[in-house]
Parts: C-alpha cells; sequence; structure tokens
C-alpha cells in the first residue's frame, strides 16, 4: 500500500509517518513531497500511488495545482492549518479535510475510509455487502443538503466546524467560516448524527470530536470547550454535560 505524502514541514512529514507506521507495517511511505513543482514531476512519472495526504499550502503554493496530474479516483485525504481551501478541497476525491495538529485518531478513521474505497474497487460486490450491513446497524447523516441560489448544495460533515441554535434557527458553520441554515431544529440534528464524532455540549451548540483540541477552566468555574480554529465563539460546556464531554473526548 503506497501513500504518498505532501508536507513541506519535516517535522510534521515525520510525524504522519509516525502513525502510518504504527498503524500497519504494511504501508509504504513516500515522501516528503515539499512543493507543488516537486508534486507535479512526481505524479506525472509514477502511477501506482494508492493513497495521498496533502498539506493544503506548500511552500510554493496550493497542494491543487499538484493534484490535477493524479488520477481522479486516487483517495486524498487532506491536511491544512485552517478551514479556508476546505470546499475547494471537495472538487478532488477528497475523504476529509484534518486541521493540524493531526491526532492519532482522526488520521486513522479517514484511512479506513481510504481502505474501504479501495477494497470496494477490487471487490465491489464485498464492499456493497459490507456496506448493507452497516447501514442496517446505523442510518448516521453522513452529510446536508441544503438549500442554495442555484438549487441545492451537499455539506459533507467533515467540512462542518459546529453546528449552532440561534435566534430560532439551526445553522451549520463550515471550515471556512460561511454559514447555512437547516430547517430542523438541533435535538433533530443531534439525533441523526453519529454520536462517537460529534456531540451536543450545551443547549446551543454541536461539535464534531475531531475539531477537539481540549477544554479550560475559567475562574467562575465554568469550563471552555477549545476546537482547533481561531474563529470559533465562546462555547460554555453545560454543567449537566460536564462528565459526559469529557468521557466522549476519553475515547
Amino acid at each position: 500500500m503506497k501513500i504518498l505524502i505532501f508536507e513541506d514541514e519535516i517535522y510534521n512529514f515525520h510525524l504522519i509517518r509516525h502513525i502510518l507506521e504504527n498503524m500497519s507495517p504494511e504501508y509504504d511511505v513516500i515522501g516528503p513531497i515539499t512543493s507543488v513543482e516537486h508534486g507535479r514531476e512526481y505524479l506525472s512519472l509514477h502511477h501506482d500511488t494508492d493513497i495521498i495526504i496533502a498539506d493544503v499550502e506548500l511552500n510554493d503554493g496550493l497542494v491543487f495545482d499538484a493534484l490535477v496530474y493524479a488520477p481522479a479516483d486516487i483517495p486524498v485525504i487532506f491536511l491544512s492549518t485552517s478551514g479556508n481551501n476546505a470546499l475547494k478541497a471537495f472538487e478532488f476525491y477528497s475523504l476529509s479535510y484534518l486541521v493540524k495538529p493531526v491526532s492519532d485518531g482522526c488520521l486513522a478513521d479517514a484511512m479506513k475510509k481510504a481502505m474501504a474505497l479501495i477494497a470496494a474497487k477490487e471487490n465491489p460486490i464485498a464492499e456493497i455487502n459490507r456496506q448493507v450491513n452497516k447501514s442496517r446497524q446505523n442510518n448516521y447523516r453522513e452529510r446536508f443538503v441544503v438549500k442554495s441560489f442555484n438549487g441545492e448544495r451537499m455539506i459533507p460533515l467533515s467540512t462542518i466546524q459546529y453546528i449552532v441554535s440561534e435566534h430560532k434557527s439551526t445553522y451549520l458553520v463550515m471550515l471556512d467560516g460561511t454559514s447555512c441554515p437547516i430547517d430542523m431544529p438541533l435535538r433533530t440534528v443531534e439525533e441523526q448524527l453519529d454520536p462517537e464524532k460529534f456531540m451536543r455540549v450545551n443547549r446551543k451548540y454541536i461539535v464534531p470530536a475531531e475539531l477537539v483540541s481540549g477544554m479550560e477552566r475559567l475562574v467562575n468555574g465554568k469550563e471552555l470547550l477549545k476546537l482547533k480554529s481561531d474563529r470559533t465563539p465562546e462555547i460554555i460546556i453545560s454543567r449537566t454535560r460536564k462528565a459526559q464531554v469529557r468521557k466522549w473526548l476519553d475515547r
């Protein structure tokens, strides 16, 4: 299994490689590809890559300019320090858009998705049966479809920074800072999301586990939920949900 890594920071490359090597000794990690130019050259000459892990911002531009040289069916796991390019990423065969620093669990989840896609290509009948069995176990939502000026727009869960209820409406807030309303109360949204990946932390907010960086105790005794973004509002954990949130984050 050949995994190509685009990363211009050597420390991050070694960190990702270490996580992958701990997952499976069968992973053959290639890289680092540190620039768009290097990526174009590599992808033009090599056609045996199975999975790409790509930092969006390289030292000479955005990785998208290199990925156009990759086969369209190679799964891509994007990494970034912000969500500014999340929507652009989904023009490619994107599985996940992970915000740095990347945790072992988030990368493991993304790799499971990639391996499932590869298995589906190699044995489509078996993969269809696996997906059918999985759907029988749960019916958790994987995306939202919202109205837009041109019709309807699909919002993958991996592009959502948090979900908030305010002014008697519910809004999806994306990694790039944009938001859109959805026609359902927060309680209904909570029931439709996988509780391993999303949690309602108070009466207003639902957050994804992979974007939580920790909890901070304030001087007044309240606890603040910290996300991996500078553009998030102050999210105070509900007093009745503190123990539940701690247990959820410790999984």
